[in-house]
């Protein structure tokens, strides 16, 4: 087949191939060969559910990868993986099924327990799921002990186009670290694919691992547009500003984007939003668990 011809790209340079490997299964896993003493021990998490919603929906499988990294943030042991499922009240819907392979038969008479659960989880440093946001707030209906523990999110903790990647799908990721799986939506196979993802080494020789912890501490502050007028609250939901359980739009910053954030804000209000500091206990927790800090402000008539 003809190379095509692209203007100022040398075609002898271009490699016109990929070939993927199968993941690592975690029973297999092996330190490298200059790892590291233990640096910390993270609980790596994966659920399925029956819909999106945590206070209606409800969690049929959870899966627990036990992982322990070096200072350098290398997988350096896979201490054990541990999944479970729950019968929930109502039928699995056939669009669920279809999605997560689990069916209404296979969960019949099952049931997590809660505790044994906390008690595991309470082993690590900190969790990790690859969407945080959803897992967390599902799992922590059913375990509240995990809304005490530091969270980190391997999809929003990693600057993926900065590390040279394209999009952040799980699976697309996975792929262009040359590996596949060819299991999907199970969360024990899911796990062991975010782990083998984590211990990939970066274009700048860290691992995804290193740049996912690095982005967890990192500092970030929900802003509360809490007098924000009602004629601008499209201009806020344009911004990424979302409305909280207790009606207040919000929007988590980061770092990079906090000045010109405030910039905006004053530009758009008149005033600076409520600014509440969010380590990684706090970032990833449900709205309906925090409230909205409170703060009296007069609005000029001009801009209600």
């Amino acid at each position: 087949m003809r190379r095509p011809n692209r203007p100022g790209v040398n075609q002898n340079d271009i490699d016109y191939t990929r070939t993927l490997r199968r993941i690592t299964p975690l029973s297999e896993w092996h330190a490298p060969s200059d790892a590291g003493p233990p640096l910390m021990k993270i609980a790596v998490i994966d659920t399925e559910t029956t819909g999106f919603d945590p206070q209606y929906d409800e969690l049929i499988e959870i899966a627990v990868a036990m992982i322990v990294i070096d200072e350098k943030a290398r997988v350096i042991a896979v201490e054990s993986l541990r999944s479970g499922m729950q019968q929930p009240c109502r039928p699995i819907e056939p669009e669920i099924s279809r999605i997560t392979g689990i069916t209404t038969e296979m969960v019949e008479g099952t049931r997590f327990v809660p505790q044994q659960i906390a008690d595991h989880l309470a082993e690590a440093d900190a969790c990790l799921a690859f969407n945080a946001s959803f897992d967390r707030r599902h799992l922590e209906e059913l375990v509240p002990e995990v809304g005490a523990m530091p969270w980190i999110c391997a999809m929003a903790d990693v600057d993926w186009h900065g590390c040279g990647f394209d999009g952040r799908a799980q699976g697309y990721l996975l792929m262009q670290t040359g590996l596949f799986n060819p299991v999907a939506h199970r969360a024990g196979d899911d796990v062991a694919s975010l782990v083998n993802l984590l211990a990939h080494v970066c274009e700048d020789e860290r691992t995804v691992m290193a740049h996912a912890l690095e982005g967890a501490k990192a500092a970030s502050w929900r802003f509360e547009a809490s007098d924000l007028p009602h004629r601008l609250k499209k201009d806020a939901y344009r911004r990424g500003y979302r409305r909280s359980y207790h009606g207040v739009y919000h929007k988590l910053v980061r770092e990079p984007d906090h000045d010109a954030e405030i910039a905006w804000y004053r530009e758009l209000v008149g005033r600076d939003p409520t600014i509440v500091p969010v380590d990684w206990i706090d970032r990833y927790r449900a709205e309906w668990t925090w409230e909205p800090e409170k703060r009296e402000v007069e609005v000029a008539h001009w801009r209600r």
